[in-house]
């Protein structure tokens, strides 16, 4: 740090260059690195030929020195100085100045002890962590950063040049860092990862350079009462906490100018547009090609249900025709039943089914439906006959009560999926408006389709057949919540996805 001058003031801010404290700063100044053996060595990190106590320091001239300076400690390498070396060079300038060696004299011809003073200040000053920083913040120090100019014209002969201009400022100003240890800038051959890695703690950088009292328009000291003397700390706190922010600003500046040159980063950026444009590329032929297979599997699944509304068409009778006849077979089949009850077939008044089974099955079964159980229960003569009733149609029975129950729960589980979907697409569409308009929404990325996916519509097609009313919704639905996609399925995809399906069953 060297001796200051006269004309100097005590915490003047000039330019001064200073490293960080103790191993970090030593090894960047290459001093040799004790290994751990275990063992108490007699060796120390921080050598001894690098302490040379000033000779001739008096009274008069010791406003010139600092507290590194009395001790031994001057220049780059006071700042490498840890506990262990202040205490050897403590020890170094107390043989040279105790007042049984050295001996001043006052105007008045008293012993004058301000140089042993000072040494004993700057030994208790520097072993002390806090006392130290503070003290530390107060030296002139070198705060300045490359212009853009001269970035420009050192990349200019050669990126590694860029490390050469920035490398000692990040050093250089990691002596104040909290948070250890301190990422290096690297070179060419740095993963970006740790590029970005170390810009990341720089953006984030937390200083304990301590601004108090540096400027300070007022002397507390000086104060005339206790109210004044608060005045005058708050003053100079304001001030302090000024000059702290202008401190941020500086490193943010310094940051963000190297990352604009850093010419990892902006090869990088390069990498990542070219990849954007090769991807968009890729979307926009995908997305063309995803709409001719739709149109596809429209003309075909459209094919499919004009197919099965001509074989509903063809089997229509007259409405009120069918719906007598329906009736017809409800009255048989309730007269059937209680003829199983007169036969002792089960209990209740429908003998092998219950009350509500019979209102479900009456309720719920089609023509076809109602005509296959009473022919198995032995037709007509069994509604008129107890002996024509035919035991072994008791299972079809039983069978259509069980297919009605899962038809009601599957009406009832759809319902259920309908809300949610719903619900679902609600939420999707208010965290889109939260994250605000999408840029170019023309080109959607294509969705991979797994094993389970094909699993899961092969499912919904079978269970939504051709002819069931608005089916590829119902689908749809089905498949967003079963699945709980990150981005739910459209109607479009699982189109697309079934006509492929169609074509190349999963094995």
């Amino acid at each position: 740090l060297g001796p200051v001058s006269t004309q100097a003031k005590p915490f003047l801010a000039d330019v001064c260059t200073a490293l960080p404290i103790g191993r970090v700063a030593l090894k960047l100044l290459g001093g040799k690195k004790q290994e751990s053996t275990g063992k108490k060595s007699s060796t120390h990190d921080f050598p001894d030929d690098k302490i040379i106590i000033p000779v001739g320091i008096t009274p008069q001239n010791l406003r010139n020195y600092t507290l590194y300076d009395v001790l031994g400690l001057g220049g780059e390498w006071g700042a490498a100085a840890d506990t262990e070396a202040i205490k050897r060079a403590y020890h170094k300038a107390v043989l040279m100045y105790h007042p049984d060696k050295a001996q001043y004299k006052t105007a008045d011809g008293k012993e004058d002890r301000t140089v042993f003073l000072k040494i004993q200040e700057a030994f208790n000053v520097l072993c002390n962590e806090t006392k130290r920083r503070a003290y530390d913040s107060q030296l002139p120090f070198d705060e300045s950063i490359p212009t853009e100019e001269k970035v420009i014209k050192s990349l200019a002969k050669g990126a590694p040049k860029f490390f050469k201009l920035f490398a000692p400022v990040f050093q250089r100003n990691a002596r104040f860092a909290l948070k250890k240890p301190v990422p290096d800038i690297g070179d060419m051959d740095t993963p970006i990862s740790a590029v970005y890695k170390f810009y990341e703690y720089w953006v984030r950088f937390d200083s304990w350079r301590d601004f108090t009292g540096i400027g300070a328009e007022y002397k507390p000291e000086d104060a005339h009462s206790r109210e004044e003397k608060r005045y005058m700390q708050k003053e100079n706190e304001k001030l302090a906490k000024k000059l702290k922010a202008k401190e941020m600003e500086r490193l943010m500046n310094l940051v963000n100018l190297a990352q604009k040159f850093d010419p990892r980063i902006v090869a990088d950026k390069e990498r990542i547009k070219q990849a954007k444009e090769a991807d968009k590329y890729a979307k926009e032929n995908a997305s063309k090609r995803n709409a001719d297979e739709e149109a596809a599997a429209k003309a075909y699944f459209e094919k499919l249900e004009e197919e099965e509304n001509q074989r509903k068409a063809a089997n229509k009778m007259d409405k009120e025709k069918l719906k007598k006849l329906q009736s017809k077979l409800r009255n048989t089949f309730r007269k059937q039943l209680r003829f199983s009850a007169t036969l002792g077939h089960g209990s209740g008044e429908y003998g092998i089914v219950s009350s509500a089974d019979v209102e479900l099955l009456c309720t719920n079964c089609q023509l076809d439906d109602l005509t296959e159980m009473t022919e198995a229960l032995g037709g007509e003569a069994a509604a008129k006959d107890a002996e024509a009733l035919k035991v072994d149609g008791f299972p079809v029975v039983h069978a259509k009560v069980a297919r009605m129950k899962e038809i009601s729960e599957q009406a009832l589980e759809d319902e259920k999926i309908a809300k949610e979907a719903k619900k679902r697409e609600l939420e999707e569409k208010a965290l889109a408006d939260k994250k605000g308009p999408k840029k170019a929404a023309a080109v959607v990325e294509e969705r991979v389709w797994t094993r389970d996916d094909y699993s899961m519509l092969a499912k919904c097609v079978a269970r939504y057949p051709a002819g069931v009313a608005s089916r590829w919704q119902s689908i749809t639905n089905y498949m967003n919540v079963q699945l709980k996609p990150k981005e739910s399925f459209s109607q479009e995809e699982c189109l697309r996805a079934a006509y492929h399906l169609a074509n190349n069953p999963v094995k």
